[in-house]
């Protein structure tokens, strides 16, 4: 009995202490929730939502997660969320029609714009409101920014998957929000198209521009004229092939895809194209992720691998290239007319898209002034002249465009001698205003896709990341009824020297997020900075995609470097950014990891070749090379000038070479205290000379920067220091000399274009910031 007694005594015990455990375990899961919460700065979604609320906790997202899907437009949203997991978790994410706790419901609701969206999430529910299938797609792409970067993944990793408490509002500002991609000049493949749409859909973009066709190569199957393909789809390498060769020898980026080589007619070619079927693909492809598609056939002009096999679609049956455009299609013959046609009627079929793009731009018109064939046309028609005889022709294509259901879409040289209403143009000159102005008061359509900003064949230094959020697509003169006509914004890829996809990745990204956002966000809630924080978050997932992205260019090296003794050289980035470093090299080799890691400036006292670069991880920048010469010093002048300022001479007539004129003896000339155009930007025939004295106001390396259009030239004394001469638009030339300290002089010629339109000139000593030089600041 007593045994029991203290058996059951233990048992009491212990049940006590399993008690307090248990109690102890829950108090502290209620201390320390299985849904931890987020902080705003942990959050990172592009485009900026329209508003956005964070609250406390968050939703797991398990293999026993639903997807409540009652109605058709819910599935590509949910099939996109499914996906995702899929992969990147490693479980399917099982769609019902009942509402059920921890599941995201998506609910249709009626009034809400296309695009539109709203999105609750709640430690046990998410909901996800829409009226239309984008807008359930667009939310699910929020939710694949609030989940980690890690749902990018195309393999199974561990990760816990968290979205945060939030209530978003969301709503585009523009319908079209686009990308495009030149198939003509470097090809691209299947894997490669949906990999790039893929990106457009993280970031809510919808439309994909194919350019098909161009000079270079006719990139899709027409089973009407099968030619185009077998033999248009296919170029010996040309001048566009080379410079990328010769930039590849030190950048991979550069290098050409060798699988788009073949063997053709006995000759090494390059080339690729898209059968019917496969552009199918492509478009089914995008329509599970809420982009359309579509295609560019250009006519009548970059015709020339379609004239190459059926030459008798030009004026004498001549192919090739003219001073700078090829020849186009003849507009006199009816044979051009039905070929185009029989063309579109294919493309028509495939691509449901409500635009068909044709081009228009860059025809040479010479060619039809000569034609017998053109000029009986415009008589005929009581044209006036070429530009109206394509503007016949682009109406004759979009009555048949119309009659198969489709718009019709070209750049913005298509207002040239007159547009129906109803077509579309996209305004790409951004030195042509006057082309979007015609098309607004006519009332049509544009999507702008300005060299302005959105040319991302350009360099990112040169078409920097802050200028194109920055600029505002709808011009400011626009009234509400011109601004309700622009579609939305585009950003473009010629393909001249992208030669791979690694490239195009890298003249992508990051610029290719501001082109998001300024079509989804409106302009009164931009903020750069605020952009700009939120893009450098989103490096990790695109490391996880794989993304090979441009990140910011070394500084210090654009310039020779120029020596007496010897010289320290600083490096930096061009901005700031976390994780990335410098490397270089000192002998000529090509800097890696391994190479010199530049900490601080550094001593160089030979004449050496500096080449630097970037990386962060994996990822690497264009290479910057510069070389190290040695000079010696001029010595000062003994002249002291009484005065500040220089003599400025005007020196009427024209002058073919910027190195024939001379200061006028015989004039006294005018004290000036810069140099520039001053009162003579309205001006005819004259030329300017300025002459005095510079002063170095130590023993230094100097350098020189010039602007002008037409052409200038500096010199130190007797030397040319800057040589900025020949015809030229504005332009920048720089120049370096080794001056000991005092008066040494100078003389800057200027010869003027046509149109006068700048003069300039800045000094710095060597390393240092580039200053206005005038009576003023310093100089003379």
């Amino acid at each position: 009995m007593s045994l029991m007694r203290s058996n059951m005594k233990f048992l009491q015990m212990k049940n006590q202490k399993l008690f307090l455990a248990l109690a102890l375990i829950t108090v502290l899961s209620a201390c320390t929730s299985p849904n931890p919460s987020f902080k705003k700065e942990d959050i990172s979604l592009l485009p900026k939502p329209t508003s956005f609320d964070l609250g406390e906790g968050s939703f797991r997202v398990t293999s026993d997660t639903k997807l409540v899907v009652s109605d058709e437009m819910h599935k590509k949203a949910a099939n996109s969320l499914t996906n995702l997991f899929s992969k990147a978790a490693g479980f399917s994410l099982e769609h019902t029609a009942e509402s059920i706790e921890q599941s995201i419901v998506f609910t249709t609701i009626s009034g809400m714009k296309k695009g539109e969206y709203m999105l609750d999430v709640h430690p046990n529910e998410i909901t996800v409101e829409a009226s239309h299938e984008n807008g359930f797609f667009n939310a699910v792409q929020t939710l694949r920014q609030l989940l980690p970067a890690e749902i990018e993944s195309a393999e199974k990793v561990k990760a816990e998957w968290l979205i945060p408490t939030v209530a978003i509002s969301d709503e585009p500002r523009f319908q079209w929000r686009g990308m495009h991609m030149d198939f003509s000049r470097h090809f691209f493949k299947m894997d490669e198209v949906k990999s790039f749409l893929d990106y457009m859909a993280l970031y809510k973009m919808n439309t994909y521009h194919m350019h098909l066709t161009d000079d270079q190569g006719w990139r899709m199957e027409i089973k009407k004229y099968p030619l185009l393909t077998e033999k248009g789809a296919w170029r010996i390498p040309n001048n566009q092939d080379t410079i990328c060769n010769t930039r590849a020898v030190e950048n991979e980026l550069y290098k050409i895809d060798e699988s788009n080589f073949k063997e053709v007619d006995g000759e090494r070619k390059y080339g690729g194209f898209f059968t019917q079927e496969e552009i199918k693909e492509i478009i089914a492809y995008a329509d599970e992720r809420s982009i359309t598609v579509i295609p560019e056939i250009d006519m009548p002009g970059h015709f020339k691998s379609a004239i190459d096999n059926y030459p008798y679609l030009s004026c004498n049956e001549d192919s090739g290239w003219d001073t700078v455009f090829t020849y186009p299609a003849c507009l006199g013959k009816e044979t051009t007319y039905n070929f185009m046609k029989n063309i579109l009627s294919e493309v028509a079929e495939i691509f449901p898209s409500d635009y068909i793009h044709i081009g228009g731009d860059e025809v040479n018109i010479k060619s039809w002034e000569k034609c017998p064939h053109c000029q009986k046309a415009i008589k005929k028609h009581g044209l006036s002249d070429e530009h109206e005889l394509q503007s016949y022709f682009n109406r004759d294509i979009e009555q048949f465009l119309n009659s198969k259901g489709k718009k019709l879409l070209g750049w913005d040289e298509i207002v040239e001698g007159g547009l129906t209403k109803e077509a579309t143009i996209m305004w790409w000159r951004g030195w042509r205003p006057d082309a979007l102005e015609k098309a607004a008061e006519n009332g049509n359509e544009t999507i702008i896709t300005t060299t302005d900003a959105y040319y991302f064949d350009y360099l990112n230094e040169g078409n920097p990341l802050e200028r194109i959020y920055n600029y505002e697509p709808v011009p400011e003169n626009f009234t509400e009824e011109q601004s309700k006509n622009v579609l939305g914004i585009q950003a473009n890829l010629w393909s001249e020297w992208i030669p791979n996809f690694k490239r195009l990745q890298y003249q992508a990204f990051p610029r290719i997020l501001a082109v998001a956002e300024n079509g989804w966000a409106s302009a009164e809630t931009k903020s750069f900075d605020d952009f700009n924080s939120r893009v450098e978050k989103q490096y990790k997932r695109l490391d996880v995609l794989d993304v090979h992205y441009y990140i910011p260019a070394v500084k210090g090296l654009d310039k020779e470097i120029a020596i007496v003794d010897s010289a320290l050289v600083p490096l930096k980035l061009a901005y700031p950014l976390e994780g990335v470093e410098i490397f270089y090299t000192l002998d000529g080799t090509v800097p890696t990891p391994e190479s010199i890691k530049y900490e601080k400036p550094f001593l160089v006292e030979d004449t050496v070749t500096i080449k630097a670069r970037a990386y962060r991880g994996k990822i690497f920048n264009d290479l910057k090379s510069t070389k190290v010469t040695r000079t010696t010093y001029r010595e000062a002048s003994n002249e002291v000038p009484k005065t500040k300022g220089l003599k400025r001479f005007v020196i009427k007539g024209k002058h073919k070479e910027v190195k024939s004129l001379k200061p006028d003896t015989n004039l006294k000339g005018e004290k000036v205290d810069s140099v520039d155009l001053a009162g003579f930007k309205e001006e005819k025939s004259f030329n300017l000379v300025f002459q005095g004295y510079f002063h170095a106001e130590e023993d230094a390396v100097y350098e020189f920067e010039t602007r002008s259009d037409g052409g200038d030239h500096l010199l130190i004394g007797d030397e040319l220091i800057v040589d900025n001469g020949g015809w030229h638009g504005p332009r920048k030339r720089h120049g370096k000399v080794a001056l000991k300290k005092g008066w040494h002089p100078i003389l800057i010629k200027y010869r003027p274009s046509d149109d006068p339109r700048v003069m300039s000139v800045k000094y710095a000593r060597q390393g240092e910031e580039l200053l206005p030089m005038n009576s003023r600041v310093s100089g003379f």
